[in-house]
């Protein structure tokens, strides 16, 4: 399991086991354990490009093994209409004998190169959507998280600040004109 789906899955935890705000459906989530799986999810994110990098240095080998095939081929297409020639001494029919295995080799070459192209191309694109989807749901999660826990702070100061004025106000009902000073 890579080091992003064990942070998201941290994430999952943290927000299951929050405890709920009285009188509200939002949560109480430990900010410090959120902003530091936040951090794992950005440090483990190259791994996807480094995959990406991998995959298409897996399509350049491809290619370059189709050439290296190819080249094979027409190597020993070269090397058996020599040996006809020489064998047979037949130069004419040594010859079109050797255009058409030459010929069939390049036919043999071009389907070896563009099928390793073809291949190469779809094992490129899907790695390249992959790593999209995952860098954009990944975002998309830490985003609605961030902006959760940000309304539930800003709802908690909110509270607190309600609950303060509240105390002030029955401080100063009960005891009179004496207002105590409590300062921000």
């Amino acid at each position: 399991m890579s080091n992003i789906e064990t942070s998201l899955e941290s994430i999952d935890r943290l927000i299951a086991e929050a405890k709920s705000m009285p009188f509200s459906s939002k949560l109480l989530i430990d900010e410090e354990e959120l902003s530091r799986l936040v951090e794992d999810i950005r440090l483990n994110m190259p791994i996807e490009i480094t995959q990406a990098k991998k995959i298409a240095q897996e399509r350049r080998d491809i290619l370059n093994d189709a050439e290296a095939q190819a080249e094979g081929i027409i190597d020993k297409a070269r090397q058996r209409a020599d040996l006809m020639i020489e064998e047979h001494q037949i130069t004419k029919e040594a010859k079109a004998a050797a255009d058409g295995i030459l010929q069939q080799a390049r036919d043999d070459a071009a389907a070896v190169r563009s099928e390793a192209k073809a291949n190469a191309r779809d094992i490129t694109d899907k790695a390249e959507k992959w790593s999209n989807d995952i860098r954009k749901n990944a975002s998309i999660y830490v985003e609605t998280i961030i902006r959760d826990t940000d309304e539930t702070l800003t709802k908690s100061v909110n509270d607190i600040r309600k609950l303060r004025q509240s105390v002030r106000d029955a401080l100063a009902q009960s005891n009179g004109p004496a207002k105590p000073n409590f300062n921000d």
